[in-house]
């Protein structure tokens, strides 16, 4: 089966009659169709451009703008029909302008190129989602930094190579997930700056044949600064590499804080639990409680990488200038975007709803010996020992103490004497061993004591007000 058109741009010299699959394959409006607001937002700013330097007069203007409207609540209100003949948003629009105002819209198209106009879309694009999800981000930093001002007092075991390693304020791996997405918002912030050039008015490529007035056209559309390189402007698809960028180190952070609470929620841990409203129960055992939310999370961490990569594979082989293979950025722009906001939608809600249980954190902290660097350092401070010897005492104190089933809080003197004769000491021996003052000892900058701790959350609230 063939099509014959007439309403395609690109006919040109072609007669117009394409295969099925050259019409299947070449669409994209399934997808850019979401790109419809900056689409007419774009065309508006090119219209009045035009009709400043005389292709366009008042009158035409004005029926442009009236239509371009009308064309705009018909998308808005899902009433235009989707044509896989007309490809893309572009032309969708255009088509629906002639039909509404006649000849004025067939002028609409003067001195730009569907290579520059989808350049002007992705960009305002990028700009408006960074922006998004930047501040969306930014509230679920203000949700951790609220759940560690709660629960700074509250001593968890500290992992290395999930085993218990030493004990620390819950509000310290609180605030290290914090950091990692409070630099998440910086790289969307960055991306979005990035996106702020002007593309619109390269042409196809290499500029067009009419003295247009582009610096009119940054300002109308609120661009930084204009490309300053036609070729560049509607070849580069960095400005969308740079937002994939942000929102796949987003997700991998985000899968690393869905993993911890799928473990912490598990029986084995039971160090938080979740509300219902985002837990879900199982078809065949129903005294399960599943963090589905977390769950998905990891699994669109996955799909996130892989957006990124899918461009970058598109793009790493092109030459100047527009190649049919940038249509493909289109996909991982908007599934990245939608599936970022589901990702931080869903973390605020759990983050939001977390209770911990600090009486399960402390069983582990003692059943972990997790206070046995803070006994070493003692014998080391206290007592000058050399740091070898005295980590080989405490190393044979755990052995003892595991085989006569009892923790370093536990242990009776003649089990401590064997291992070490300054263990003995209660007035030595019990101090270094207390989970609770464990934490307090690691007073470096950036550590866990709480005043350190303090010094981070007065940091995050001054970085999170700056940041707006």
């Amino acid at each position: 089966m063939k099509h014959t058109s007439n309403d395609k741009l690109w006919q040109g010299r072609s007669s117009g009659h394409v295969a099925d699959i050259t019409v299947e394959i070449g669409q994209s409006i399934d997808l850019d169709i979401q790109l419809y607001r900056e689409d007419i937002q774009g065309s508006r700013a090119h219209a009045r451009m035009l009709q400043r330097i005389g292709v366009l007069d008042q009158t035409e203007l004005d029926q442009i703008l009236e239509g371009l409207t009308t064309v705009e609540a018909e998308i808005a209100a899902r009433q235009m029909p989707l044509r896989w003949e007309l490809e893309d948003i572009h032309t969708h629009v255009e088509n629906r302008l002639m039909e509404l105002i006649g000849d004025p819209a067939r002028k609409l198209h003067t001195a730009r190129s569907r290579n520059d106009q989808i350049a002007v879309d992705t960009h305002l694009y990028v700009k408006r989602k960074s922006a998004e999800l930047r501040f969306m981000i930014l509230d679920l930093c203000r949700d951790l930094l609220a759940q560690a001002e709660k629960n700074i007092d509250i001593t968890i075991p500290a992992y290395t190579h999930l085993q218990v390693a030493q004990p620390a304020r819950l509000a310290h791996p609180l605030m290290a997930h914090f950091w990692s997405f409070f630099r998440d918002a910086e790289r969307l912030q960055f991306a979005e700056q990035q996106a702020d050039r002007l593309p619109l008015g390269s042409g196809a490529c290499l500029g067009v044949n009419y003295d247009t007035d582009r610096e009119f056209l940054r300002q109308e559309l609120k661009f930084e600064s204009i490309y300053e390189n036609s070729m560049d402007a509607v070849a580069s698809r960095d400005h969308i590499l740079n937002f994939l960028y942000a929102t796949s180190v987003f997700a991998t952070h985000a899968s690393r804080i869905a993993e911890e609470i799928v473990l912490w929620c598990s029986v084995e841990f039971s160090f938080l639990k979740l509300p219902d409203s985002v837990t879900t129960g199982s078809s065949i055992m129903p005294q399960k409680k599943n963090p589905d939310l977390a769950e998905l999370i990891r699994g669109k961490a996955g799909r996130l990488n892989g957006n990124l990569i899918a461009l970058m594979t598109a793009v790493k082989g092109l030459p100047l200038a527009y190649n049919r293979d940038l249509q493909e950025d289109r996909h991982p722009l908007l599934d990245s975007a939608y599936q970022a906001e589901l990702i931080v939608r869903a973390l605020r809600a759990m983050v939001q709803g977390m209770e911990f249980q600090d009486k399960n954190m402390q069983s582990s902290l003692e059943k972990g010996y997790a206070t046995a660097t803070d006994l070493a350092d003692a014998l080391v401070w206290e007592k000058q020992v050399p740091f070898r010897e005295a980590h080989h005492a405490v190393g044979k104190l755990v052995a003892l103490c595991e085989q006569s089933g009892v923790s370093l809080l536990n242990a009776a003197p003649e089990i401590r004497r064997q291992a070490h004769p300054a263990f003995e000491d209660p007035d030595f021996y019990n101090p270094a061993v207390d989970p609770t003052t464990s934490a307090d000892r690691k007073r470096s900058q950036g550590g866990t004591a709480r005043f350190r701790i303090e010094e981070q959350l007065e940091l995050a609230r001054r970085n999170l007000e700056e940041a707006g």
